[in-house]
Parts: structure tokens; C-alpha cells; sequence
């Protein structure tokens, strides 16, 4: 099978590369094929153009094009529903992140420093190790839960669909360290602007 990829060092720490410190926590990133991992330059988001989601609605933001499903999506009202849609897209632009060994743009305005220099150095590695991720995310989000100007949500990615790759072959999920369902607890903050952005993320067990 050749070398073990990047990604697949371990399913608690060194593949979700930020997993087990308390910053962010994305698993770093593979694509067994170039056609589904990549990204064309026109739909890549700008800070500017990830719109705030509908105020108080939830919305169903899954991209069959990105490869992004949320399943589950569940019924919220007011700020419960807005931290929902910030968190989903923030995962959408972490998944376009491994898809495409580059940090997404618009993570300047969704996520802390913290969790950027996260993304960028899972970004790096994998670039750096021409590791590549593609296929299809399966995505739920659940336990929001608000206090004032303070909130926080579970995320299980289950990769049960994705595709790992990189120069010395393929690899299932499973061989690749993805074979279970993280749990990841993010912490969000509002912003004056009415944004809600991830300060921390943080791998704690599976789903």
C-alpha cells in the first residue's frame, strides 16, 4: 500500500492534526480523484461574499457540488438557529479547505487566528505531502446551545463517503484514520457585526 498518508497517523491526534490541543480541530485533508477535490477558482468564496445565513431560520446549506451533506437538520429559532448556520458554514469552508490544501478565504471572517493558523497548517502538510480529500461529507450539528454573546455546538463528521489519496495510492476511511465519527465541540462567539465565529474547536470522543 506504500507509505501511510499524512492524514493517517492516528484517529485521536496527529490526523485531526489540532484535535488534541484547545484550539480548532480539523482533521487534516486528502482526494483520491483531482476532478472531485478540486475547487474552480470562480466558486472559491471571498471574506466578503459568505453572507450572513437567514436571521433566526435555519437553513438546510448542504453542497453536493463542494461534497457537503448535513443530515439531521434540525428545527431552530432566533440565535439557536443562527449560531446552527454559522457553524454549517464554517464546515462547509473547512471541507473546501481539505478539498483543496488551501485555506478557504472566507475563514478570515468565520473562524478565530487560532483556528485559521489551524486550517492553514493542515492545509500546508498536506500540500506539502501531496495528500488529497475528496468524496462526500456526511455532516450533523447538534446541542446548540446559547448564553448571551457566547454559544456552542457539536459537530460529527462521519467520512464514511470521503476519498483518500495521495502519491503512493488510495486508502478507505478507515485506513486513512477516519473510520470513526469525532465529536468536535465548537465554541462560538457573536461579533458586533451580528457574525458568529468560531473561537475554538475541540475533538472530545466520537459521535
Amino acid at each position: 500500500m506504500g507509505r501511510v498518508p499524512v492524514v493517517a497517523v492516528s484517529a485521536a491526534c496527529a490526523l485531526l492534526l489540532v484535535g488534541c490541543t484547545s484550539g480548532g480541530n480539523e482533521p487534516a485533508g486528502l482526494t483520491a480523484s483531482p476532478t472531485t477535490a478540486a475547487t474552480s477558482a470562480a466558486s472559491t468564496p471571498t471574506p466578503t461574499s459568505t453572507a450572513a445565513p437567514t436571521a433566526g431560520v435555519v437553513k438546510d446549506l448542504s453542497d453536493p457540488e463542494l461534497g457537503i451533506i448535513f443530515e439531521n437538520v434540525p428545527a431552530l429559532e432566533g440565535d439557536a438557529a443562527d449560531v446552527y448556520n454559522w457553524i454549517a458554514t464554517y464546515n462547509k469552508e473547512y471541507w473546501r479547505t481539505l478539498t483543496t490544501n488551501q485555506v478557504s478565504p472566507a475563514a478570515s471572517i468565520l473562524a478565530s487566528a487560532e483556528v485559521q493558523a489551524r486550517l492553514k497548517e493542515i492545509a500546508s502538510n498536506n500540500s506539502a505531502s501531496q495528500a488529497a480529500v475528496g468524496g462526500v461529507l456526511h455532516s450533523r450539528i447538534s446541542e446548540i446551545a446559547v448564553d448571551g454573546d457566547t454559544a456552542t455546538g457539536v459537530v460529527c463528521d462521519d467520512y464514511r463517503d470521503a476519498t483518500f489519496a495521495d502519491v503512493d495510492g488510495t486508502y478507505t476511511p478507515e485506513e486513512a484514520g477516519f473510520g470513526g465519527v469525532p465529536r468536535k465541540t465548537l465554541t462560538m462567539i457573536r461579533e458586533a457585526d451580528g457574525r458568529w465565529t468560531v473561537a475554538q474547536s475541540q475533538v472530545e470522543g466520537t459521535c
